[in-house]
């Protein structure tokens, strides 16, 4: 099946409403599990012309911007989709999480309001209500002189003649507002051209077919819910059962059943999905299910972790699910949505820790190295055809498999910049590659090539360098999802500067609320527990100590409207100590002892010791001559090659050389 002989998203849904006006286009779950609305193709184009009718009576033309603040719906898919009919750019845009959440809301709509300039702003009469009468005057006077309607109010609107623009391939269909996880959200210009190349390349990395279903819970405000799951299920041909985020959220098995009952072919979901799907679902309530109707299940929008995928393949297995359903990929919206996946499922490669810590190289892990010498990374495809990945160096060059750099792309996907922001558009979407004589996208992560495909390492922004070392977030935040007593997806690795202005690693973790309803036990008896098993296992893992833990109420970390943390934005509220929800502040630096042994340590004596004991297997004390401890002296030697490559200097070690002597030279150099 190829669609190329349509110009733009429009034509194919007009196109099937010709020759298959009764086919399902969306059923809608009211209540997450049972059917209450649907439209057919031809009931979803008179829905899209009623709206473009109305728009074009309201003196709406194309290209005026209209802001949709709307939840999963068949009321967003009409609206949205009669914007794109007569022109109008839209605006998908979150809803507040409530009136607690109006001042986090405001910071990111504000610039969106200011960038967009909308002429129309269209949401639910809730939300009408609450923008028209519960904000403050000065919140009030942001949106004077823009309309504000609800959907209601929209489509009771009769009688309406609609006159079809004309859509050029290079026109903007849309402006996807960035989620703001790393700065200020911006409006990328997404074309019509942009959206069919990369429908097409996803048609064919999904296996999409015509008549085949497709569940979806993300917001259709996300580029991930409204460009993959929604206009790549019509461009195919397919069908939609959609419900809402919460509805997943509250109940993961409503997921599962959803693709079961309806015998559909496809979704798309964020790896934290899946780990909420393994914690939630018993296994009396999975009797029932089949999962053998699956084809292809895309898993992205965040780090794709190793070994909790391959826990939920194993897992579902049982019920039908194929081991090469679940298929990590990477894309962002900036080009459109994808632009590499792994077709085959789910795989990996073992990879020295160390070597690409320090050194930023791939080396295969040898089968005798410990797991946590190890680093599994997962493999995210080759780029789609038509498109062109490029690891960029220091001096812009395109850098050979194994060396990991800035992940850059350049294709017909790639959006056409950020709207009115002509400053940022040039620098992110107009990079220039040595010897290549295309524009490249940079995406601002880092990442690796290896036999033709990609591996994600970590964003650039996000990187924590301690003593010449990289450190990715992501990493050390899914170690920490190993401690039971915190809340997964709620945790957050950071440096900060300690009292010597060196950095050193800080970790901001959620508490579930269980725990917390007693503070005064809590901080008793559970604290001091909760606090060694951060210390063990990060330790165990990175041979660096977070040197301050702070122990937060739910809630207190921000996170983007699609479920990222801010890391940039917490950050700095952390680092100004200007933020609500801290039940305890602990430093290594002063108050908390080794879990190597009673004495009080630095940091950098900590690390030191964790790496001698898991060399050498001795518990060592710090003023002891390591040349005493015992030890084979291969494996002091071993102890010292590790010590020079961490740190990136030479020792001499003396008879009387002892472990506190070794931080003091890394101190002083």
């Amino acid at each position: 099946m190829l669609l190329n002989t349509n110009s733009n998203i429009v034509e194919v849904l007009q196109q099937r409403a010709l020759s298959h006006p009764d086919r399902e286009c969306i059923i809608f779950l009211g209540d997450g599990e049972n059917q209450s609305d649907s439209l057919t193709y031809k009931e979803n184009d008179i829905a899209a012309c009623h709206v473009a009718g109305l728009m074009q009576k309201r003196g709406i033309s194309k290209g005026d911007r209209v802001l949709i603040i709307l939840p999963n719906s068949l009321e967003f898919v009409k609206i949205f989709y009669g914007c794109l009919y007569t022109g109008i750019l839209a605006v998908p845009l979150h809803e507040p999480a409530g009136t607690k959440q109006i001042e986090l809301y405001m910071e990111t709509f504000l610039p969106t309001l200011k960038v967009s300039k909308p002429c129309l702003l269209i949401a639910t009469t809730e939300m009408v209500d609450f923008l028209r009468n519960k904000l403050t005057t000065e919140q009030q006077n942001i949106f004077a002189g823009l309309e504000i309607v609800s959907d209601k109010e929209i489509l009771a609107e009769k009688n309406l003649e609609y006159t079809p623009p004309e859509l050029h391939k290079k026109d903007t269909a849309y402006l996807q507002f960035t989620s703001g996880s790393t700065g200020t959200p911006k409006g990328i210009m997404i074309g019509h051209s942009n959206i069919m190349a990369n429908l097409e390349e996803a048609r064919k990395f999904m296996q999409l077919e015509e008549e085949k279903g497709t569940v979806l819970w993300l917001p259709l405000f996300h580029d991930f819910g409204l460009a993959a799951g929604l206009m790549g299920a019509h461009y195919s041909g397919g069908f939609v059962v959609l419900m809402t985020p919460a509805h997943f959220i509250r109940k993961p098995l409503r997921w599962l059943s959803a693709i079961s009952k309806f015998r559909c072919a496809h979704s798309y979901v964020p790896p934290f999905a899946l780990d909420l799907c393994l914690k939630k679902i018993s296994d009396e309530e999975l009797e029932n299910l089949d999962l053998s109707c699956m084809v292809s299940v895309t898993d992205g929008s965040e780090p794709v972790h190793y070994q909790p995928t391959k826990n939920f393949i194993e897992r579902f297995s049982r019920y039908g699910l194929k081991s090469d359903v679940i298929r990590p990929g990477f894309g962002l919206a900036e080009i459109v949505i994808m632009f590499s996946g792994c077709k085959t499922g789910l795989e990996g490669i073992s990879v020295n820790r160390n070597l690409l810590e320090t050194e930023g190289r791939l080396e295969l892990a040898d089968k005798n190295m410990s797991e946590t010498d190890k680093k599994m990374l997962v493999n995210l495809g080759p780029q789609m055809d038509g498109h062109e990945i490029v690891i960029k160096g220091n001096e812009n060059q395109s850098l050979p498999e194994g060396i990991e750099g800035e992940l850059m792309v350049s294709g017909p996907s790639v959006a056409k910049g950020y709207y009115n922001n002509v400053e940022s558009t040039e620098e992110i979407f107009h990079q220039k590659i040595k010897g290549k004589e295309q524009h490249f996208l940079t995406t601002g992560d880092t990442a690796l090539l290896w036999k033709g495909n990609l591996y994600f390492t970590g964003r650039i922004k996000d990187i924590i360098i301690i003593r010449g070392r990289n450190y990715y977030p992501h990493d050390i935040e899914q170690v920490l999802s190993l401690v039971e007593e915190l809340r997964p997806g709620c945790l957050m690795a950071y440096s900060s500067k300690g009292e010597n202005e060196l950095e050193h690693l800080t970790a901001a973790v959620e508490v579930r609320a269980d725990l917390i309803k007693d503070l005064v036990m809590f901080k008793k008896y559970i604290l001091p527990a909760v606090d060694q098993k951060i210390i063990e296992i990060v330790g165990e893992y990175f041979q660096i100590i977070p040197s301050e833990r702070l122990y937060l109420a739910p809630g207190a970390i921000a996170k983007t409207s699609s479920g990222k943390i801010r890391h940039q934005h917490n950050r700095q509220i952390f680092l100004q100590q200007n933020f609500e929800g801290l039940i305890e502040r602990v430093s290594s630096l002063k108050d908390v002892e080794s879990f190597v042994g009673s004495e009080k340590k630095t940091t950098l004596e900590l690390e030191i010791v964790a790496l001698f004991e898991k060399i050498v297997s001795l518990k060592p004390e710090l003023d002891q001559p390591i040349l005493d401890c015992g030890a084979d002296s291969v494996v002091i030697v071993e102890f010292v090659d590790q010590i020079e490559k961490k740190y990136q200097q030479d020792f001499e070690v003396e008879d009387d050389t002892t472990l506190r002597d070794i931080a003091r030279q890394i101190e002083q150099s």
